[in-house]
Order: structure tokens, then C-alpha cells, then sequence
């Protein structure tokens, strides 16, 4: 669950780039376009629209994606247990044990047993699944 939930934040964040590339580049075109006109008409236009249909592209990927990720962290915070609020705030959160057992108010090494129970848990529900 951790890397999966850490794969989705990360093509997340490369979808916001890409957007954010593309939007820079319409710029760019647009310029060239009705500024200088350094470039063809027929080629800037073109292009400006290409970027279009990828950002559309794109903007619904990540839509879906974030979609996505409000879900699971919606499903893990309903968890009840410590075990489960562990393992939301690890790997979810992306808090150190250190920060976990802060928040939650019990000992480092309390928390830092929990987690290697619940790790062992869910690697030993993997090769069963597996």
C-alpha cells in the first residue's frame, strides 16, 4: 500500500509539471504567434492547439488521479485502531515514527513496534496473495 500510495503522489506531481510545462510553452507560442512572429502563423496556431489537447489530456488524468488519492486517504483515515493510525501517518502522511508517536502520545518505541507489525502484516498478506 505504502509504495502504491507513494506512485501516486509522485505521477501526481510529474502531471502537475507536465501541465505547467505545457502552459509555459503555449506562452511561448503565443508570443511567437501575434508578437515578433518570428514563426509562421499556421505552424504557431498549430502547435498552440496541440498544447490544448494535452492539457485537456492531461488536466483529466490528474483529476482522476487526485480523485484517487482523496479516496484512499479518506478510507485510511476511517481506520480505527492504533496499528491502522500508524500506518496512515507513515505511509499516507509521510510521518517518521518520531512524529507519530509525538502526535499520538505514546513512546518512540511503542510506535516503532507497531510499525514492524504492521509491515510484517501486510509483507506476509502480500506473498499470501502473491
Amino acid at each position: 500500500m505504502e509504495k502504491l500510495y507513494s506512485d501516486l503522489c509522485t505521477e501526481i506531481d510529474i502531471l502537475t509539471l507536465r501541465i505547467k510545462d505545457l502552459e509555459m510553452e503555449y506562452k511561448f507560442w503565443y508570443r511567437a504567434c501575434f508578437g515578433n512572429r518570428s514563426f509562421p502563423l499556421d505552424i504557431c496556431l498549430k502547435r498552440m492547439e496541440e498544447i490544448c489537447d494535452q492539457v485537456e489530456m492531461y488536466s483529466t488524468l490528474l483529476e482522476e488521479k487526485e480523485k484517487t488519492r482523496k479516496e484512499i486517504e479518506k478510507r485510511m483515515s476511517e481506520f480505527e485502531g492504533l496499528e491502522y493510525k500508524v500506518s496512515y501517518l507513515r505511509d499516507v502522511k509521510g510521518m517518521t515514527l518520531a512524529e507519530i508517536a509525538a502526535e499520538l502520545g505514546y513512546s518512540y518505541i511503542w510506535i516503532k513496534q507497531i510499525s514492524a507489525r504492521t509491515r510484517k502484516k501486510k509483507h506476509t498478506k502480500n506473498i499470501l496473495s502473491g
